[in-house]
């Protein structure tokens, strides 16, 4: 190249780097998920803990349900491969350094073979925002695997309150079902000498018997449920129910319902994941750029003596097979679908959130209702029985009043369950669930910590 020549090359390639420079797209911003994720945030203590739930057995056996969990081990392994993940992308603007060893072989007079090692770094400088493109995308799916880690261990906290609750709940059906029995059994016998005396009809016998089938039956069905809530509980807990004393109601939360959806784990998480796909777009885009990479060479010349060079590479993948831009398109359409699905998640959580209020208005009516009608049946029961002894009822009646009786309790059983879990859902929709139990997700060490 001619002297004259040097000059306008240099100029032509200084210019292609402004070009390139300033067509560089900037990398989402993350503060905002990172807030989202901050200490004092839902599920990272934003709630103010109830210490005499979190010390209380029942609270403490829910919190190492959930520390034991396969699930939320699960989840943690992920956070830690998405960490990985953005280790790596965070070396695209560490120098690059490789070893190795040239060999040659020249044939004249005499074959001369030679081998020569040498030391090659090269440095990336520009790459049109490809590699900030993926560390910002990887670092986004650290806070993603956070979210998908607070949901689940949202989700798992709920279920060992379930499975609690239902072993209590099943051995109170069971103990009613056993008992209904034993009152059976002693009517069935009362019905018996009445009619063996005289005082009875054949009818009354096979109609006690008959109800006494069904109070089998209904203790054996109680007995099925409460076997199958046991075993729920040994899968949850790890360990099978012994005594286990009643759980404390959970503490309510004076959130907007805004605040309520934007706070959702799941939500947060697919922030998350938005951003991701839009730094995905960005690195796409990027890659359709010119790179600027530098380089420094150091081996043994011809001479044997040490010889280094320097060198500036300019690389410019035309794209002439078209996957650059084909990259983009589908880096495009996943923005699109993150979105959407952003968009379709806030309005089911909008949706479960009115389902839970409701529930919480009608199941607060069920159980007071359940609670009259309970006392109603059972006052029906004992004047029943009262009123046998002076002749103006019969056994029949009375066992008409004892079948009441029980579906009366075995209802406000239900209605007391359904109250009580509608309450722990709607801080499961938060996160705020591990905060009332005082459950810390001990993943998120000091140098990952997001920014408070």
């Amino acid at each position: 190249m001619s002297t004259g020549e040097a000059p306008s090359a240099r100029a032509g390639v200084a210019g292609l780097i402004l070009l390139a420079v300033a067509a560089c797209d900037i990398a989402p911003d993350l503060s905002t998920v990172e807030a989202s994720f901050a200490t004092g945030t839902a599920g990272a203590g934003a709630a103010q803990i109830d210490s005499a739930l979190a010390k209380s057995s029942f609270g403490q056996q829910i919190t190492q349900a959930v520390n034991t969990s396969p699930d939320l081990a699960q989840s943690s392994v992920r956070i830690r491969a998405a960490q990985a993940e953005q280790e790596a992308a965070e070396g695209a603007w560490k120098p690059q350094v490789s070893v190795g060893v040239n060999a040659s072989s020249r044939q004249q007079t005499i074959n001369e073979a030679s081998t020569s090692p040498y030391l090659r770094i090269s440095q990336l400088v520009y790459d049109g925002g490809a590699a900030a493109g993926d560390q910002t995308a990887a670092r986004a799916r650290v806070l993603e695997s956070r979210g998908d880690q607070l949901t689940t261990a949202a989700a798992v906290t709920l279920e060992a309150i379930e499975a609690y609750v239902m072993v209590l709940d099943r051995r109170k059906l069971l103990s009613i079902a056993r008992d209904n029995v034993a009152t059976h059994e002693r009517l069935e016998r009362q019905i018996s000498e009445r009619t063996d005396s005289g005082a009875g009809s054949e009818a009354d016998v096979l109609t006690a018997r008959s109800r006494m089938a069904d109070a089998r039956t209904f203790y054996a069905d109680a007995q099925a449920r409460a076997d199958r809530a046991e075993a729920r509980f040994r899968e949850v807990f790890a360990r099978a129910p012994s005594s286990l004393p009643q759980p404390q109601a959970a503490p309510g939360l004076t959130r907007s319902d805004s605040e309520i959806v934007g706070n959702s784990p799941r939500v947060r998480a697919l922030t998350a994941s938005l951003r991701a796909a839009e730094a995905d777009l960005i690195a796409a885009k990027a890659r359709r750029r010119p790179s600027l990479v530098a380089g420094a060479l150091g081996d043994r010349n011809a001479n044997d003596d040490p010889d280094v060079s320097v060198d500036l590479s300019l690389n410019f993948d035309l794209d002439t097979s078209g996957q650059r831009r084909a990259a983009v398109k589908a880096a495009e359409a996943r923005v699109e679908e993150v979105q959407f699905e952003r968009d379709l998640l806030i309005r089911e959580i909008g949706r479960e959130l009115e389902f839970i209020r409701s529930d919480q208005k009608a199941g607060a009516e069920r159980l007071k209702a359940a609670r009259i009608a309970a006392k109603a049946n059972a006052d029906s029961v004992a004047a029943a029985q009262e009123q046998f002894t002076i002749g103006r009822r019969s056994l029949i009646e009375i066992l008409d009043a004892q079948r009441d009786y029980v579906g009366a309790q075995e209802r406000l059983i239900l209605a007391e369950q359904n109250f009580f879990l509608t309450n722990y859902a709607a801080l499961s929709l938060t996160g705020d669930i591990l905060d009332v139990f005082g459950i810390a997700l001990n993943d998120w060490g000091e140098e990952d910590e997001p920014p408070s």
